[in-house]
């Protein structure tokens, strides 16, 4: 399970956040992929994001995808 992020306005708050309680993170043209080895899905993911105050700040949009660019790594797709 990973999020899709894209930043609206004062990033590096959020990244800081995102790295500090533990998210993965690769950077791309279209935003950022995020996953957290301890949120295995939607829900899960849903909760960490919401005890950083970000699943529904205005800094920021999130996009839950259920096959992301680890996923398919590891399927070797």
């Amino acid at each position: 399970m990973h999020v899709r992020i894209e930043l609206l306005r004062q990033s590096e708050p959020i990244l800081a956040a995102l790295r500090k309680d533990g998210w993965e993170m690769a950077f791309g043209q279209d935003g950022i992929s995020a996953r957290h080895p301890q949120a295995p899905n939607e829900s899960a993911a849903r909760r960490r994001l919401h005890g950083l105050g970000l699943l529904t700040s205005g800094s920021l949009r999130i996009t839950f995808c259920h096959v992301g660019p680890w996923e398919s790594a590891e399927q070797g797709l």
